[in-house]
């Protein structure tokens, strides 16, 4: 990954603050009887009304403009007709392109009546990204920024997804380094500033194994758990991590 310029960054800075205003605003939306493709024609009307494309639409032929994925899918889910009930876990990831670069996120929450297990459980997942994301400084290791992820996971109970990663991120939504959750045996990438990465962490209340339905996008728990995602794009600067999305 090349270090973004000065230009770049403002650029990445400007399209965060736009990306997060959508993504609080989805989540906002998101209610008892509301269908995850009403949320979806939202996700794409707000992109219009704030000059953005969003990242999604037809990368690698996706269908829609945002994931939606409801209790024990981790990633990928397409929006439908599926109406959201009391209780649900929603997890919204979306992205747009600004000026030519990328800015993603996610987000999750559950709908109507909270569940304190559940609620400890989305803590979880929230502790582990902001873990990450305090990990990636100037000259740190992907290796450092995973083992930060994993810890708090383990101590509460639940595992991370290992199938999925965080990645770089600037004029394509995918770019090297990728970041897992997990701690992993070899240092990696070094971590430099300028460089823009989106941390992601993707846990499981259960088992972390995950299947693929027959649309070839969604990803879900084989036992049924329910799962989580939280993402922020950061800009690294020095030893202080900058959040360009911040919600």
């Amino acid at each position: 990954m090349v270090p973004k310029s000065k230009v770049e960054i403002e650029y990445m800075t400007k399209g965060g603050k736009i990306l997060a205003s959508i993504l609080l605003k989805l989540k906002r939306f998101t209610v008892i009887g509301v269908s995850t493709r009403s949320i979806d024609k939202i996700a794409l009307s707000l992109c219009k009304e704030n000059l953005v494309k969003p990242a999604f639409l037809g990368y690698d032929s996706f269908p829609a403009s945002s994931c939606i994925s409801i209790n024990n899918t981790i990633v990928h889910g397409i929006p439908s007709d599926y109406v959201i009930k009391d209780g649900d876990l929603v997890s919204i990831d979306f992205g747009i392109i600004y000026k030519g670069l990328y800015l993603d996120g996610a987000t999750s929450f559950q709908v109507g009546k909270s569940d304190p297990n559940v609620e400890s459980f989305l803590h979880a997942g929230k502790i582990s990204r902001d873990e990450g994301i305090k990990a990636s400084v100037a000259g740190a290791y992907v290796s450092d920024i995973a083992a930060s992820m994993e810890s708090p996971v383990l101590k509460g109970g639940y595992s991370v997804v290992r199938e999925l990663t965080g990645h770089g991120i600037g004029y394509r939504l995918h770019e090297k380094p990728f970041i897992p959750g997990y701690s992993i045996s070899e240092k990696g990438m070094q971590i430099t500033d300028g460089m823009t990465l989106a941390i992601e962490s993707m846990i499981s209340m259960g088992s972390p194994e995950i299947a693929e339905k027959d649309n070839g996008w969604d990803l879900y728990t084989k036992d049924g758990s329910l799962t989580c995602h939280f993402e922020h794009t950061i800009l690294v600067s020095g030893n202080t991590p900058r959040i360009l999305t911040q919600l």
